[in-house]
């Protein structure tokens, strides 16, 4: 059977994708190659979310578009966010490409090939919901649902994702019990709202549900919760991360803003005094807890007043992880409609400031890990002759986080205890020791607690 190259850009929900598609090609006989130089058909799984990325994925599809004339390939096919949100316009400029290819189309992705290819089949293995994992064997994504129902004003997503629409729960622990029996440890959950989760199936969210269905899984040692909307949080759920030792006291929570006027033109229905409340309340609760957030620069309207609100909310809530992005102007979104006034070296020059002010509170929570043990996953061997293996405590999810790098007897997919002797700005450095680990030890501003509230942001 010929070769196919697939080539996955973007979020990992996208992954997840590329993931069902690697699945049906195998099934139906195709060979996988990392490698596009021996490909005969080169499918590019593209992200569509902001400009940066539609550039990326484009001159990805250009550079696989190379390969059919220099090499053995016969067909680009073009599918993804990109190729779902403009293919009326790709299948008409970008030439390049053989085949554009929604989201809805995935599901035919053999069909499409074995048409590229001239290949005649009696019958299609049509198992569209299985997946050949493309992470590690160790850890793995689980998309609990696709789409967003909320209404963001920089955000195009739902324009071409469409709304919240949940798996079934059933299906998601079926799935998980699968994983874990081909040896999955940690289940990283994802959506584009986790808190959404079950809302459009069972006319409530039940996020809960299914956490507590995912800890009683045998051999399953992390359940890590991403994409955590900062509203909607229950009680409950506070209470299931603050004693559930499978449940990472890690949250991914992000904010985009800390100033309530541009909160109000983004549409994200929070406030930063709401924001402050959740994150002391979650920080009094959950014994040990890391955020991580995110934050965009440049909003129509952001004037400097702002950005200083939004640094001096960083500097006090100091979050564990900080990721920032530049505002991007995209169509069929609401903010579309506003003049995109702030340019473009403000945009960076903001984001470069804060950036920095997060390499400054990192490197400082990192130093204060030094001297205690942590239990770590080991993700790989290292390639630095320094260390011996690269893993990860709790406070760090796959793929977009800092990793601890130490020496030691270990096994990959295994944990072994880390007892950390340095640190950098993402990372941690330490060696394998045979003392239990102490749980993950995360350090409060000046050694000082956080006052005590409630959900709600009471004292």
């Amino acid at each position: 059977m010929p070769t196919i190259n697939l080539i996955t850009l973007g979020c990992p929900k996208n992954t997840v994708d590329s993931e069902r598609m690697h699945h049906l090609l195998k099934r139906n006989g195709y060979d996988l190659s990392d490698r596009a130089e021996d490909a005969d058909i080169i499918v590019v799984n593209t992200c569509g979310f902001i400009e940066p990325a539609k550039e990326e994925s484009i001159a990805t599809v250009m550079d696989a578009a190379e390969y059919k004339k220099n090499g053995q390939c016969r067909g680009v096919i073009v599918t993804g966010c990109l190729a779902e949100r403009y293919r009326t316009e790709l299948e008409t400029e970008l030439v390049e490409a053989d085949m554009i290819v929604g989201l809805a189309g995935e599901r035919d992705i053999v069909a499409h090939c074995d048409n590229l290819l001239g290949t005649s089949r009696i019958h299609t293995i049509r198992d569209a919901e299985a997946r050949h994992l493309l992470t590690p064997k160790h850890w793995a994504y689980l998309r609990i649902s696709d789409g967003c129902d909320r209404t963001c004003a920089f955000c195009a997503i739902p324009s071409f994702r469409g709304k919240n629409k949940s798996e079934n729960l059933d299906r998601l622990i079926a799935e998980a019990y699968r994983m874990v029996g081909n040896g999955v440890r940690e289940i990283a959950l994802i959506a584009q709202d986790t808190m959404r989760y079950g809302a459009d199936l069972y006319g409530k969210p039940r996020l809960i549900d299914l956490l507590k269905e995912l800890i009683q899984i045998e051999k399953l040692d992390w359940v890590r919760m991403l994409y955590a909307y900062p509203t909607g949080w229950r009680n409950e759920l506070i209470d299931l991360l603050a004693t559930e030792e499978k449940l990472c006291a890690y949250i991914d929570l992000p904010i985009q803003h800390a100033s309530d006027p541009i909160l109000k033109a983004m549409n994200r229905g929070t406030t930063k005094s709401g924001i402050r409340k959740l994150i002391y309340t979650l920080r009094e609760r959950i014994p040990n807890l890391t955020i991580r957030s995110s934050i965009i620069t440049g909003f129509p309207g952001e004037r400097d007043e702002h950005v200083a609100e939004l640094m001096d909310f960083v500097d006090e809530m100091q979050f564990n992880r900080l990721v920032g992005f530049t505002y991007s102007h995209e169509e069929n979104t609401q903010a579309g409609a506003l003049q995109d006034d702030v340019p473009e070296d403000i945009k960076r020059e903001r984001l470069n400031d804060l950036m920095a002010l997060q390499a400054q509170i990192s490197g400082e929570l990192n130093a204060a890990h030094v001297g205690s043990t942590f239990k770590v996953l080991v993700d790989e061997a290292s390639d630095d002759p320094a260390y011996h293996y690269i893993g990860r405590t709790r406070m760090d999810a796959p793929e977009i986080d800092g990793a601890v790098f130490f020496t030691g007897p270990a096994n990959v997919g295994d944990f072994v205890e880390v007892e950390i002797t340095d640190a950098t700005e993402h990372d941690l450095i330490g060696h394998v020791v045979k003392t239990n680990a102490l749980l993950d030890i995360a350090p409060v501003k000046n050694g000082e607690k956080y006052p005590q509230m409630d959900v709600d942001g009471h004292r």
